[in-house]
């Protein structure tokens, strides 16, 4: 509970010169109304903040003397290695927009995304696909489910968790660390950690408890709008989906979190609309609007994207054994597809998409 409150205050205070945000209210918000409240809880939290707000600008002048981040020059030399292996798998198996589309999605590599790709992304408002974020860790740690099977002692689910947590960081490494993919790691890590632990913590301190981490390792770190749009949308979703067990799946993914869950069916749109909700003040003040058609976007589009964001991490496993016959007609279904929802996207951006449907059905 502490650290919920500390990391609110920490992160709001460097934000107040940007926003020009009320004191008052973010106390409010750091505090709450909740019934755990205590005097000792909050007086550990004003202190705690007061502590690490007093520390963080020693910590930046050392960081200024010896600037080299310790862990990433551990990382670099097996996420170049990791690195290496992807790149090369993708220049094998893939061609044209497809090639390109696994560079951004795997890689966080966007440079070969043409402008009208990226701009039909943002018309549907599916431009988080292309940011590397919880939604791309989530394939790599579902796709590694069934090495837990060699640890069915649950003594040895501990080792899968650490195993994996390894894996995603220097994955995290290779496509550039960016605040969102520390983040997915970071609240895996920890949440999957609990899991194993039997330890009952809400869902909602393992991403604030990563954004008080990241911000005392850079304070810097809470002006970049990746990682505002990140925590912003990650704590929606946690706050929209209170109570439901698909929110610890979307932290630790564990399978057995979804047994037994009702209109699964919803847990889609409840996530979009609570990411949504979470970052439009942050979108609109940053870029003057935001893609009313996210909704579509998010349901009828991105699903098709991550069948191929599937396939390709199958044939990135297989790619020297699969024929080439079958990687041509991969490719070119892909090529297709997006050049679809390009048109769909430039159409409706032309004539609105009441027009847009009126015509497709008349």
């Amino acid at each position: 509970m502490v650290f919920r409150s500390t990391a609110v205050l920490c992160i709001a205070s460097s934000l107040t010169a940007m926003y020009r945000m009320d004191l008052t209210l973010v106390c409010v918000v750091a505090f709450g109304f909740g019934t755990w409240r205590t005097f000792w809880s909050d007086a550990g939290a004003v202190v705690w903040t007061m502590t690490v707000l007093l520390g963080a600008h020693v910590f930046l002048e050392w960081r200024y003397w010896y600037p080299s981040p310790v862990i990433g020059t551990l990382l670099e030399p097996w996420a170049a290695r990791l690195h290496g292996v992807l790149q090369s798998r993708i220049d094998h198996a893939a061609t044209g927009a497809l090639h390109d589309f696994l560079y951004g999605v795997l890689l966080g590599d966007r440079t070969g995304l043409s402008p009208e790709f990226q701009a039909g992304f943002r018309m549907l408002g599916i431009s988080h696909m292309l940011a590397v974020s919880g939604f791309h860790v989530g394939f790599w740690v579902v796709l590694g489910r069934p090495l837990k099977w060699l640890f069915r002692l649950r003594k040895w689910h501990l080792v899968y968790v650490l195993g994996m947590g390894a894996y995603l960081c220097v994955y995290a490494s290779v496509v550039g660390s960016g605040p969102s993919v520390v983040r997915a790691v970071g609240t895996f890590c920890f949440a999957a950690f609990a899991v194993q632990m039997n330890w009952k913590v809400a869902p909602l301190h393992w991403p604030l408890l990563m954004a008080w981490l990241m911000w005392w390792y850079d304070p810097e770190v809470v002006h970049r709008i990746g990682f505002q749009l990140s925590f912003s949308a990650v704590c929606g979703i946690l706050i929209g989906l209170s109570g439901l067990p698909a929110v610890e799946f979307l932290q630790s993914w564990q399978q057995e979190s979804l047994k037994g869950t009702k209109l699964g069916f919803l847990v889609p749109i409840q996530v979009t609309l609570s990411a949504w909700t979470a970052t439009l003040p942050l979108v609109m003040h940053h870029f003057g609007g935001a893609s009313p058609y996210f909704l579509i976007g998010n349901l009828l589009i991105v699903p098709l994207f991550v069948v191929y964001i599937w396939s390709a991490l199958f044939v990135l496993l297989l790619a020297p054994i699969i024929p080439c016959g079958a990687l041509e007609v991969w490719n070119s279904s892909f090529e297709w597809w997006v050049a679809w929802v390009l048109k769909v996207a430039q159409e409706i951006s032309q004539q609105g998409l009441l027009e847009f449907f009126s015509q497709a059905y008349l």
